[in-house]
């Protein structure tokens, strides 16, 4: 590109009697571009070629507002932006939001395989969830995945006391539809009673007899060294970033558990994994559990209510149904603590279970258990 000083220069060159070699030769330039400025009479000058539109302008305003949210997770922007008619690829998002956020840096670490089957590895992650009335109320997931494949399962509670996390396990290997060989912990007090013993001393004693019930063998981490589970701990960061951000409120606890389990089929699960590079539950095909010992393992005693003639138990003061055959005999309710209650008959089997109800004094009835029962 030409610039106006060569341009009088080449006029001015011209003028003293060089010819057009001799001036190609004086400024470093083709002799084309001196004859076609020499035919010039005017300043050459250049016009910018218009900015083409991009596709995501339309989109920039909703995202920065995400950003500032606290979403900076683009996978989860893209499929939103999509959904609002988005037609662009991923890269531009990322070059887009790129300026907007901070690169973590990760420490670098050896990393351990298991085979398939052989072991699992369990942590809880704090969440605080916002409220319809604007007020926030900590809760916890609870996450176990397989070291071999990958999957995992998530699940939010009340708290994380050990008849929750018994609970947790059940409905964990449930999930899964086996038991592994190991599982790893960190050093919950739940779990480990004393960091320092060694055998089955440091070991919880109550929730040892869960793990004999299950047959699992418990393991734990090394004392500050959480990279020692980071499979889980990439886990509970993937749920942060990935799940998370896309719930803006929920009505109740079993709510939210319906959405991280559609996540958990639909997204987390069936994602390319980018440590094994494969799908995990295609890779959890290749997994070898062992049965569940489907036999109940009830660490505290059921809250024992007596069905009153309306066919209804009552609960911190909310009224649940059971079958109408059980009034006026004695059943018991487990609190799951994940927004959920069982209530049992008095030989132990689970006769029907409900959505645990966060107001006061409200009913909750299914209509099946008055199937047959004249007005």
């Amino acid at each position: 590109m030409i610039q106006s000083e060569e341009f009088f220069m080449i006029r001015d060159l011209k003028s003293k009697g060089m010819n057009i070699t001799q001036i190609a030769e004086t400024l470093d330039l083709d002799r084309k571009t001196v004859s076609k400025w020499l035919n010039c009479n005017q300043l050459p000058t250049y016009h910018r070629k218009p900015t083409q539109e991009s596709k995501l302008d339309n989109y920039k305003t909703y995202i920065i507002e995400r950003m500032r949210e606290g979403c900076v997770n683009s996978i989860i922007i893209f499929d939103e932006i999509k959904a609002m008619g988005y037609q662009g690829k991923l890269t531009i998002l990322r070059d887009f939001m790129k300026p907007y956020r901070e690169q973590a840096r990760g420490k670098a670490s050896i990393r351990f395989e298991t085979p398939p089957g052989k072991q699992a590895q369990v942590d809880w992650g704090e969440f605080n969830l916002k409220k319809e009335d604007g007020t926030f109320i900590k809760i916890h997931a609870f996450i176990m995945i397989m070291g071999h494949s990958r999957k995992q399962y998530v699940e939010f509670t009340e708290n994380e006391r050990i008849d929750t996390l018994i609970g947790c396990h059940e409905r964990a290997f449930a999930f899964f539809g086996g038991v592994p060989e190991t599982i790893l912990y960190d050093n919950m007090k739940t779990v480990v009673k004393h960091s320092h013993q060694t055998s089955s001393n440091k070991w919880n004693e109550k929730f040892l007899r869960f793990a004999r019930h299950q047959n699992f063998s418990t393991l734990r981490c090394r004392p500050y060294h959480p990279r020692t589970k980071g499979k889980v701990e990439n886990g509970v960061k993937y749920l942060r970033k990935n799940f998370w951000p896309r719930i803006r409120t929920v009505n109740s606890l079993a709510q939210l558990n319906e959405a991280v389990r559609l996540w958990l089929d639909t997204i987390c699960n069936v994602r390319l994994h980018q440590t094994i590079h494969e799908v995990p539950a295609e890779a959890f095909k290749r997994e070898i559990l062992k049965p569940v010992n489907t036999e109940v393992f009830v660490l505290t005693d059921l809250q024992s209510r007596k069905v009153m003639n309306d066919c209804t138990v009552c609960y911190e003061t909310n009224y649940y149904s059971v079958p109408y055959r059980f009034v006026g005999q004695r059943v018991g309710i487990r609190d799951l603590k994940n927004g959920y209650l069982e209530i049992y008959d008095e030989l132990g089997n689970c006769i029907t279970s409900h959505v645990k109800l966060s107001c006061k004094h409200h009913f909750q009835r299914n209509k099946k258990h008055f199937e047959g029962l004249s007005a």
